[in-house]
């Protein structure tokens, strides 16, 4: 091979790193060589990816493009080359895969065709050759409801194989579109960036059939907008701390207007393994749950603020419990001094002299007992 790009057809992938030179490897048979499957043969060349910080990673019978390039090996006194697979052909114009499998592969056959005339004289002209039955690499998962993405004016596409992808985009101004996108508006050439992980598909119809990111269906979506009107449901309706609160300008605005980054999936998971999370708003934080929400320390869960409600038509204020401890305190030791007179004999004893005084102090033992060792709350 001189030094110009040709096609090869891979037929293993080194998916091992025992040999350092070779991470990302292939073995690859050459279009237009000796026909063969056998990635031992000497037909079978060993190639390396030409950039190994951008990666796609083909599969067995995919077709790629390799050239020859300098080694490792080169010095200013010896010259020696490598070979380097480019990328991907594709040849079926799949995201999914582009296998052809056996298109470099045909058997060889050698021997006799007694009885059959015609095998006889095909062997007698030459090696009779008969291409292989097709056949994937047998440890990739096949799916046809895998579709490609609806490209839109000016779109920079990154997909991968199973319903993974970035866009990056703008609101087209107009277009001829197979599926129309799911967001409009915004400034002229503001960009939006969506991340998809989704095996999510609408219909059925052909392997190749457009489809568009499904901000309310997708089961992974991340985007990051710059004011574009986004096609978006929210999960949870209890929104009513958020109303009393005016915590709604992504209703008012039809969750655009301004920059936002909206993350939707089945479950979304923090986790800080050494330092804090995080969050802070310029106009609020609202907290929406069909069922609860709840909230864990082991230490201590602090809230202040000016003021505190529990529950939006709250009118009744709290007592504070030191204050309300020394008053009731107070009040028995009032009522106990209280000289009760009586009608006929005139006064008599002091109440905390009566016999049934006893009870009475026992419930002012009580009082401590009634303040929490957790719960906190002040004035003002």
């Amino acid at each position: 091979m001189a030094n110009q790009i040709t096609a090869a057809e891979v037929l293993e992938v080194i998916y091992e790193d025992t040999n350092p030179n070779l991470i990302y490897g292939l073995k690859v048979k050459e279009f237009g060589g000796t026909p063969t499957g056998d990635v031992n043969s000497l037909a079978a060349i060993t190639a390396k990816p030409l950039n190994t910080s951008y990666i796609r990673v083909p599969v067995v019978g995919e077709v790629v493009l390799i050239l020859k390039a300098p080694s490792s090996f080169s010095s200013g006194t010896r010259d020696t080359s490598d070979t380097y697979y480019i990328d991907i052909v594709s040849m079926q114009s799949s995201i999914h895969h582009n296998g052809l499998p056996t298109a470099t592969n045909k058997t060889i056959t050698t021997s006799n065709a007694s009885g059959d005339a015609n095998k006889y004289n095909e062997s007698a002209s030459g090696n009779t050759q008969k291409a292989s039955p097709p056949k994937i690499d047998p440890n990739f998962t096949e799916e046809v409801s895998v579709k490609p993405l609806q490209p839109y004016v000016g779109d920079v596409l990154m997909t991968g194989r199973y319903g993974n992808s970035i866009r990056f985009s703008t609101t087209p101004k107009s277009g001829k579109f197979t599926v129309k996108q799911k967001w409009s508006a915004g400034d002229p050439a503001a960009p939006i960036t969506i991340v998809r992980n989704s095996k999510t598909t609408t219909g059925g119809g052909k392997v190749n059939n457009f489809i568009t990111e499904d901000f309310k269906k997708d089961d992974n979506l991340i985007v990051m907008a710059s004011g574009q009107l986004i096609e978006f449901e929210n999960s949870s309706k209890v929104l009513t701390s958020n109303a009393k609160y005016a915590l709604d300008s992504w209703k008012k605005e039809n969750w655009g207007k301004t920059p936002q980054t909206l993350i939707t999936s089945g479950r979304i998971i923090f986790n800080s393994t050494q330092k804090e999370i995080m969050a802070f708003a310029k106009n609020g934080i609202g907290l929406s749950s069909e069922t609860a929400i709840t909230i864990d320390a082991k230490n201590m869960v602090s809230v202040n603020a000016k003021k505190m409600e529990l529950g939006t038509d709250s009118q009744e204020p709290l007592i504070l419990g030191k204050k309300w401890k020394k008053w009731a305190e107070d009040l028995i030791d009032a009522i106990g001094g209280v000289t009760v007179v009586h009608p006929v004999v005139g006064p008599n004893l002091a109440n905390q002299q009566g016999i049934a005084w006893g009870a009475v102090a026992a419930l002012k033992g009580q009082i401590p007992s009634l303040l929490s060792d957790i719960s906190f709350t002040k004035k003002s």
